[in-house]
């Protein structure tokens, strides 16, 4: 006789040659390979993307000084295994026999860049080609427009202080190029020791001075809380996201939104599961009634099935970690051209999301099923009622929907997204019984034949369509929230740097240079957003105590713009990235101080508020006449303080405008330095260029997570179609064995799906309207927004998913002979 621990495997094997188990089997495994892929994915891409942006820094972390450091520190990094890299930044000017330019030099040493590459040409005809150093001692590399302005060519020599270079490259890209003061006017990049017998850093200069770090993470860390303590206020350590503030939101949104997509993908794969359970103990109901008339017990049915479920969730666990990892393997050599770096291996956290998930979808959906199969009564041998739910059969939807979102949270690490889903779900599953009532409630017969049977069908199984309903609704939403939250998040981006953004910016604009500088703008086709006057004050006192008592007293965290000068300007035109929140535009108000609102929040002003500035040493009031929202990715002139017009007028004051340059207009830049020698001129396009790269390879991401995602939700509504039709299937047959017509059922059985899909793609409407809205404001921080779109695509995806999908599955009830069908089902 078969000892008992033995009878499962048993019994597990005999189901799976008989097909018993093929639909709880699939479900499992296409819920563990979806997980795991996209685990995998996202966690390989997520650390490429991050890789990928460490080259705006060149390193993993930076270490600003305006002096040089203790060595001491650079001793006790090298002690603790971190590569070390250094760059001397400065402004000075160059020389090539009679031809002057002021340039913004780079310094480096034979590390430097720790992180990324560099690009340059070694002729002018040149292709361009990736260098892992800088120029060794004695040469220099400089950006192609200070060859004409210097009169230069290859192989010449320049001056840099007492010192002479020979050019022998010109430099297309650097990986950590600033925006910062040290680099106005082209980029010269020469060799650290040549500084020295340059002569051109004396006492009182103003040089950035920059440590780049990198290596182990711990290492880095624990070396960093070491060194903090000993910083000064000259000193400040510098990561992603405050060096590149653009590029680590993008990135932190993208993360959020792939945590999201692999907690869509636990959630389609738990609805899967509990619909393929519910069929697989539906067909075993007769097995188990038999048993019990025989005299087994609810205790040895129990461990059986519970043994058979242990080995099967083992099983195909395994698989769908196997699959998942081969599929994302795959992915990402097949789209290994579109990553500027290759994603690093995969480590081993995806697999155990993809274990964890095949466990809490078999034990929060599987398993109450078969509690219910070990109650069976044995008169179900005569008779099979599993159509509907009893009440003890809803406590499952308490531990199921529990183990998915404990799921959820672990895997996302966000109570945010965990809410957001849980709400959207909650509004599904609460207008899921209304809308089935609403469904059924039809006069029969005032409808044809196909109606009559479609209606009939959905009232003689009302309380599971209420599941079923519920179950296509939460795989639509999923679907629904993700192609909607990677449009927002994209469109979001898009505006964030938009095509013909400004890309540079004039500074130190002389009062009699502003009509010359429009004339010329002009006369290059170059619109130039408006000149605006500017002077440096800082805020002294507000309401007549003093900023720094007034910051102790009012403020928990220090405001930096208590400790600096700020540049203050004064304008007649409200700009159009900024708005008047609260207060009044000086067209209502002839005097005061507009401040920006973040700002006016962190120093808890108020409208009447007199501010005290000391421009020059001499002192000015104004009060607070209106409080301005801006935007500071609009790449225009923007202050945190606009002064009324005269306000400031008796200040001497420099203008600041910004404009856009093609590419094929560079040149204009090297006539504007020379008309305008005095004009200090930033280049943000190849760093603009840059962040647009990056944002646009992490969207590529996205939509390739999207894809995946897409195709899981699919076929996991796939499978629950397929888990649900048994009955559906039977009454086809014996309507066929009564005469009725082939092209009757079709009919029928589109209808039915139909009306489900489009009652489940309703609600799904509604419940990824209420996600997106707490995502929006709690998770990628978006504005509010409302998706009308959403609303038309919801129901139509609903009924032609769910249509096309529980027609093609009842399929072989029409073109095969029913009595097959029938002994098939028995």
């Amino acid at each position: 006789m078969l000892p008992l621990k033995l009878l499962p495997l048993k019994l597990l094997l005999r189901d799976w040659r008989g097909g018993e188990l093929a639909l709880i089997a699939t479900a499992l495994v296409l819920a563990v390979t979806c997980v795991t892929a996209i685990a995998h994915f996202t966690d390989r891409l997520a650390r490429a993307m991050e890789q990928q942006s460490l080259t705006f820094l060149a390193a993993e972390r930076v270490l600003r000084s305006s002096l040089p450091v203790d060595p001491a520190w650079l001793q006790e990094a090298r002690r603790r295994g971190l590569q070390q890299a250094q760059a001397v930044q400065f402004a000075s000017m160059v020389a090539a026999g009679d031809q002057f330019q002021f340039a913004a030099v780079k310094a480096v040493d034979d590390g430097y860049p720790l992180v990324g590459h560099l690009e340059m040409r070694a002729a002018e005809d040149a292709a361009s080609q990736i260098v892992r150093r800088g120029p060794p001692p004695g040469e220099a590399w400089l950006e192609p427009r200070l060859l004409p302005l210097l009169q230069l060519q290859m192989g010449d020599s320049l001056q840099l202080g007492d010192t002479r270079l020979r050019v022998t490259g010109l430099l297309e890209r650097e990986p950590d190029r600033s925006t910062s003061l040290f680099d106005m006017g082209a980029r010269l990049l020469v060799h650290l020791d040549d500084l020295p017998a340059a002569g051109v850093i004396q006492p009182g200069s103003r040089v950035r001075y920059r440590y780049l770090f990198a290596g182990d993470d711990t290492a880095l860390e624990q070396y960093f809380k070491w060194l903090e303590p000993q910083l000064t206020e000259h000193q400040r350590v510098i990561d992603l996201r405050e060096g590149q503030p653009r590029v680590a939101s993008a990135l932190d949104r993208a993360e959020r939104f792939l945590f999201l997509a692999g907690s869509l993908a636990v959630l389609l794969a738990s609805v899967a599961v509990g619909l393929a359970a519910r069929r697989y103990g539906l067909r075993h109901t007769a097995y188990v009634a038999v048993m019990k008339s025989l005299g087994a017990g609810r205790g040895k049915i129990l461990a059986i099935y519970l043994g058979q479920l242990t080995a099967l969730t083992l099983i195909a666990t395994a698989v769908g970690l196997l699959l998942g990892s081969l599929i994302q393997a795959q992915a990402v050599a097949l789209m290994a051209d579109f990553f500027p770096v290759e994603p690093p291996p995969s480590q081993w956290r995806p697999l155990l999301v993809g274990l964890a998930t095949g466990f809490a979808c078999a034990l929060g959906f599987a398993l109450p099923p078969l509690f219910r199969l070990a109650r069976t009564d044995p008169m179900q041998t005569l008779r099979r009622d599993w159509s509907n739910p009893d009440r003890r059969e809803w406590l499952g939807l308490v531990l199921g929907p529990t183990s998915m979102l404990l799921l959820i949270w672990w895997l996302s690490g966000s109570l945010a997204i965990t809410a957001a889903l849980f709400a959207g779900m909650a509004l599904l599953v609460g207008g899921s019984a209304l809308v089935n009532q609403l469904l059924v409630r039809g006069r029969l017969s005032a409808l044809g034949g196909a109606w009559r049977i479609a209606l009939g069908s959905l009232q003689r199984r009302a309380a599971f369509n209420t599941l079923l309903i519920a179950a296509f609704g939460t795989g639509l939403l999923a679907m629904l929230a993700l192609v909607f939250a990677r449009t927002a998040l994209i469109d979001e981006w898009r505006m964030q740097l938009p095509e013909k953004a400004p890309n540079h910016f004039l500074m130190n604009i002389a009062p009699h240079e502003v009509d010359g500088l429009r004339q010329m703008l002009s006369d290059n086709d170059v619109t130039s957003t408006e000149i605006y006057p500017m002077v440096r004050g800082r805020l002294v006192a507000i309401n007549g105590v003093p900023a720094s008592e007034y910051e102790k007293n009012t403020s928990r965290e220090r405001v930096g713009a208590l400790h600096r000068e700020l540049n203050l300007s004064w304008t007649e035109n409200l700009a159009p990235d900024n708005r008047i929140l609260e207060g009044a535009w000086w067209d209502k108000a002839d005097e005061g101080v507009s401040v920006e609102v973040e700002l006016a929040a962190r120093l808890n002003l108020s409208l009447g508020d007199r501010l005290r500035f000391s421009i020059g040493g001499l002192e000015v009031e104004a009060p607070v006449a209106s409080f301005r929202s801006l935007d500071w990715n609009s790449m225009r002139p923007n202050f945190y303080m606009l002064f009324a017009p005269g306000t400031l007028q008796d200040f001497p004051a420099t203008y600041i405008t910004s404009f856009y340059l093609p590419p094929q207009q560079k040149l204009v830049v090297n006539d504007l330095v020379r008309n305008f020698p005095s004009i200090s001129v930033i280049e943000l396009d190849k760093i603009i260029e840059r962040i647009r790269n990056t944002i646009d390879q992490v969207s590529l991401a996205i939509e390739t997570v999207m894809a995946l995602m897409l195709v899981a939700g699919v076929l996991v509504l796939i499978a629950g179609v397929r888990a649900s039709i048994a009955e559906r299937l039977q009454e086809a047959a014996i309507i066929r064995t009564l005469g009725g017509r082939r092209r009757l059922l079709l009919q029928s059985l589109v209808l039915e799906f139909g009306l489900l899909g489009t009652a489940a793609g309703l609600l799904a409407a509604i419940g990824a309207e209420a996600t997106l809205a707490v995502l929006s404001q709690r998770v990628f921080e978006l504005p509010l927004a409302f998706h009308p779109t959403l609303w038309l695509l919801g129901p139509l995806a609903g009924a032609l998913l769910v249509g096309i999908a529980g027609t093609l599955a009842c399929r072989s009830s029409v073109s095969q002979p029913p009595l097959k069908v029938l002994r098939e089902l028995a």
